[in-house]
């Protein structure tokens, strides 16, 4: 089974998995398809949801999101920046 972990603060947090690997979450931002390996017995874990810095939420099958086919659903907007258009400072 699988989990999403949420993050419910204004600042960026950094979520230690039992793996030995750190999770960092921007404001507002879920990581995905969190194995429960990595929530069982974490102490930390439990303190930063008995805190309400994070929120934990088992995922399903309906509830992920959908693979990416690789084509765009929209063409990008006039006002948003491509990094490849960007010109490069050379020295």
């Amino acid at each position: 089974m699988t989990f999403a972990i949420k993050n419910l603060t204004l600042r960026p947090i950094i979520v230690p998995l039992n793996s030995g690997a750190n999770l960092r979450l921007s404001p507002g931002e879920t990581a995905r398809d969190i194995p429960d390996v990595e929530l069982k017995d974490n102490t930390k874990i439990d303190k930063l949801l008995s805190q309400h810095i994070i929120a934990v939420q088992a995922e399903t099958e309906a509830e992920k999101p959908a693979e990416p086919t690789g084509e765009a659903s929209e063409p990008p907007s006039p006002d948003s920046t491509d990094v490849s258009t960007r010109t490069r400072r050379r020295g």
